[in-house]
């Protein structure tokens, strides 16, 4: 809890939130030159203000009960915390100044790992372009194949090959015969390919 007092504690809780549904955004986190120098003078500012709230409020932290038991602080006792309050503001405005030229280096990485995925992208989708062409083609060429074979089974090249092949005659086949059973089984060979 940022503050000892409740309220305090509950005001800044509600700022917090109505800013962040209103979506506004810290100014350190944009990383533009003018938004450091916005922090630096707020941290200047701070230190100021401290220094004087110090300067002025040197009573103790007292306090005096009401009749429905809640607490009131001394100036004195306000100063302090404010004192504590801006002390944590200075804190996490010199971690956010820290923080800057780490996040712009990041942003940096950032940009040129999304532009070197839209290059990988760009070149996947020609490589795709490419191997779908190339299967397609291939489609092609065996769909011709396979009607060319198709086309070679008649009861004609049938004989031929059967006269080649019969083992009665494998005594009596000339060369003629087979090289033409052969011409004929290499190119039926399609109808028995993979796929």
């Amino acid at each position: 809890m940022p503050y000892k007092d409740p309220k305090q504690h509950r005001d800044y809780y509600r700022e917090y939130m109505r800013r962040r549904r209103a979506g506004d955004k810290p100014a350190a986190k944009s990383g533009s030159a003018a938004d450091i120098a916005a922090l630096k003078r707020q941290l200047a500012q701070a230190h100021k203000r401290i220094a004087e709230l110090e300067r002025r409020g040197e009573g103790q932290l007292t306090r005096s009960t009401r009749g429905e038991g809640r607490m009131e602080f001394s100036e004195g006792g306000k100063m302090r915390a404010e004192i504590s309050r801006l002390k944590s503001d200075i804190l996490k405005l010199k971690m956010m100044l820290q923080e800057e030229p780490d996040a712009g280096k990041l942003r940096k990485k950032v940009i040129d790992l999304q532009v070197e995925i839209a290059a990988l992208r760009r070149e996947l989708r020609k490589i795709a372009k490419e191997r779908d062409e190339y299967l397609a083609r291939v489609k092609a060429y065996k769909l011709t194949k396979h009607r060319e074979a198709r086309q070679l089974l008649t009861g004609q090249n049938y004989r031929v090959i059967i006269k080649a092949m019969h083992p009665d005659r494998s005594k009596h086949v000339t060369a003629a015969e087979l090289a033409a059973a052969e011409r004929l089984v290499v190119a039926l060979r399609p109808l028995f390919g993979e796929g």
